[in-house]
Parts: structure tokens; sequence; C-alpha cells
């Protein structure tokens, strides 16, 4: 797969711009503040659905205008596809030109990897960047995996959501027991499809460690998880509806 070429208006700096790519290694350079950058962010968003820099579309807009538009054309062994995002009031997207109705519809169209600075912070900060990463990663080969994860934090906020009630409003605790099944259905899931994956990259990224180092230096890639099986993470959450209770939010999480 290749990008053939990017079509923007009105985003971040730039009023009209159109870029033509090549099938084998393109180099952006220039001066500080040019918009290189912009232009990666452009790329990722036609990847994700999302921007990496932002989590607020109309940031996306140039300074004074209403509206921006991006558009990529790409090239795949098989077909050529085109995707279009367009960001007002609300943002659309249009795979091939047909509008996605949801988020997960543009992953695995333009698969992204994506190396900046900060990402040395993935080693140093806590576990949560790292599974983001994880996350981000695994929707563009797994569609199925987005939608396990997001059907898994719609539950936690559900159980969350009744655990208020039942602190503030005494409803029943046994109705709690409807979301911790589909929580540990849904945990389990998570887990092998990670597991899944880091398997597959361990050996390339073995390999390619060592022919950097000069096999100087071995690497270990390893998934680790409190999450052993589903009936154990259930009884997890069980024994720990108490607590949970108290605090009006589910202590025990499997992301």
């Amino acid at each position: 797969m290749y990008i053939e070429k990017i079509n923007l208006t009105n985003f971040r700096n730039y009023t009209k711009q159109e870029i033509n790519l090549n099938k084998n290694i393109n180099i952006l350079y220039g001066n500080n503040a040019q918009g290189k950058t912009n232009i990666l962010e452009a790329i990722y968003l036609s990847g994700i659905g999302k921007s990496y820099r932002t989590n607020k579309d109309k940031e996306l807009i140039k300074e004074n205008e209403e509206f921006t538009n991006i558009e990529i054309n790409f090239q795949k062994k098989d077909r050529n596809g085109k995707i279009f995002i367009n960001i007002s009031d609300k943002k659309n997207i249009l795979v091939n030109d047909i509008k996605i109705k949801k988020m997960s519809d543009i992953l695995g169209n333009i698969n992204i990897v994506l190396f900046n600075p900060d990402d040395i912070n993935i080693f140093k900060e806590g576990p949560s960047r790292r599974r983001k990463l994880l996350d981000i990663m695994i929707s563009q080969l797994r569609p199925a995996y987005l939608y396990n994860l997001n059907m898994y934090l719609k539950v936690l906020e559900q159980r969350n959501n009744y655990l208020k009630q039942i602190k503030y409003e005494n409803k029943t605790e046994e109705m709690l027991e409807i979301w911790e099944i589909k929580l540990a259905e849904y945990a389990e899931i998570i887990n092998l499809y990670r597991k899944e994956f880091v398997e597959k990259i361990k050996e390339k990224i073995t390999k390619n460690h060592e022919k950097i180092t000069k096999n100087k230096e071995k690497i270990k890639i390893e998934y680790i998880s409190d999450f052993t099986n589903k009936e154990e993470f259930l009884n997890k959450l069980k024994n720990h509806r108490k607590i949970d209770i108290i605090k009006g939010f589910s202590g025990i999480r499997h992301t």
C-alpha cells in the first residue's frame, strides 16, 4: 500500500495544498513552522480518524475559516481507495465516497506507524500509554478489536453509573451481575487480541534489534496483565463490589 496524493483545504496553516507522493521513500523537509508535521497529521487523521496532536477537531481548521477538508488517495495491491474528511460543525468521513457510520470503519484502509520524540514517554510513563499504543496498532489490523474495546468501556460506564445509583438511590446490588458478566467477556476478548499481537511482533522485533546492535544486545517484549481468565476476573469484580459501591466507580479494570 502507498499514498498517491494528498489534498488539503483550510487544514492548519494550509489554505490549499496538493501533494503527490511515490511508492518509494518520501522525505518532507523545510524550515521550521512551514507545515511538515501538519502533513503527517493529515495522513494520521485519515488512517485513524482522529489527530494525535489534539482532541479538538476544530483546532485543525485554518484560522478564520469555517471548515477543513482532507482527501487522501491511496493504492493497494487489489484496489485504489480514497479517504475524505470534512470538519466543520461536525466531522464527516467518507471511504470511497461512502459515508461511514462508525469510526472503526476507517481503520485498515491506510495503516499508520507513527514515531515522534514524545514516544520515548511510552517507556517512561505508566502502562496506560503503552496500552493506548497497543490499541491503535491492533485496531488498524483487526477492526473487530476496536468494537470489543469500545463495548468494554461502554459496559464499564454502565456499571459505574449503577454503582452510583446503589450508593445514592439504594438500588439492589444483585443487578450488578449483568454488567459484570459482560465486562468479563469483553475483557477476555481484549486480552486474547493483545497477547496474539505481541506474540506476532515479538519475533520481528527481536531480529531487528539483533541486527541493529550486531547481536551485542538482547531485547525482550512481553504482554503482562493481571487478567488470567474470565472466571477469575468475574470473581474479582464480585469481591470488590462493596468497595466499588462506596467509591462510586469500578476499581477492578482490565484496560
